[in-house]
């Protein structure tokens, strides 16, 4: 698969991941820890069931760590801040995890990240501080700090799931349902501890539930994991800027939210954020010195003398 294509394709999982913002604000109880295991559980179970297998060696607990990290620690803190915060703040708070895993992908991958990486991630903060800039907007010190915290468990998470790849012959929809039933062991003690007994869900609920596992869990994580085991992190990384992109735009198209002139502008910066890093070549020839053309002098210098040595040894 070619690298634009699958590049693309990693992009549709953070673009769907958007719409959980919607969904936990409007169609999901206040309790996180059962919201989010009755999402990464039916999700996994699915996943494993169309590609089967089970873990080998090392990945029990590496599974363990990918889903603490990238569903289930993240899924908590997600959806406490997309509860606490209006769903453009929270998704704008959890595309911090671009930086996150950059910065941690320099270290623990020894990833080189070039100027263009440096420049879309300004490019994509500037984008993400213009569409929470709402004057209606109350924030809510909890939900920041969740917002923050899910960012850097997806942050971290995303480097991982470089690192550690797949095993050899494994599926990626498989390693993905490990993952989510990973996040599911994690968060099931939590959700019993700090909620109780599961909660009775309303139809409405139920609704919101089935999309937040099968579509933005199953679908939109399978599709992101299986990327992110691919391509380099400097590549991958930025496309969660795609769910505050599509949380402000499910706002304004399902409820009515009204998009400000400085939003708009943000939306588009972090757009071309993404495109920038799809193509580096658009900046690449303010950032990369052009070789130096070879000096013809001494090439045409050694032709004349050896010309000129031909002639004194040559008979007269």
């Amino acid at each position: 698969m070619k690298q634009s294509v699958l590049l693309i394709r990693t992009g549709l999982g953070p673009a769907i991941g958007g719409t959980l913002f919607f969904v936990a604000a409007h169609y999901l109880p206040p309790t996180p820890y059962w919201d989010g295991f009755f999402r990464v559980l039916p999700a996994g179970i699915l996943l494993l069931a169309i590609r089967r297998g089970l873990p080998r060696g090392s990945w029990w607990w590496k599974s363990l760590v990918l889903g603490t990290l990238n569903m289930g620690l993240f899924t908590v803190l997600l959806l406490i801040s997309a509860q606490r915060l209006p769903g453009g703040i929270a998704a704008t708070l959890n595309a911090m995890s671009s930086l996150v895993a950059i910065a941690v992908a320099s270290v623990i991958l020894k990833e080189k990240i070039r100027p263009h990486h440096y420049i879309a991630c300004l490019i994509g903060v500037v984008g993400v501080a213009l569409l929470v800039l709402r004057s209606s907007a109350a924030l809510d010190a909890i939900g920041v700090l969740a917002g923050i915290g899910s960012a850097s468990s997806m942050g971290v998470g995303t480097v991982l799931a470089r690192k550690w790849g797949r095993p050899e012959g494994v599926h990626s929809l498989t390693t993905a349902g490990w993952t989510l039933l990973g996040a599911a062991v994690f968060l099931l003690p939590l959700a019993f501890l700090f909620e109780g007994p599961p909660p009775s869900f309303t139809g409405e609920q139920l609704l919101g539930l089935t999309w937040a596992a099968f579509v933005v869990g199953a679908l939109g994580f399978a599709l992101y994991l299986s990327g992110v085991q691919r391509l380099p992190v400097s590549l991958t990384a930025p496309l969660t800027l795609m769910n505050p992109v599509t949380a402000a735009l499910l706002g304004w198209v399902a409820i009515g939210e009204r998009f400000t002139p400085l939003q708009t502008l943000g939306a588009v910066l972090v757009c071309g954020a993404i495109v920038l890093v799809a193509n580096p070549n658009i900046l690449g020839r303010f950032f990369t010195k052009p070789e130096p053309e070879p000096d013809p002098k001494p090439a045409l210098t050694a032709a004349i003398a050896t010309d000129d040595a031909k002639r004194i040894g040559s008979p007269s």
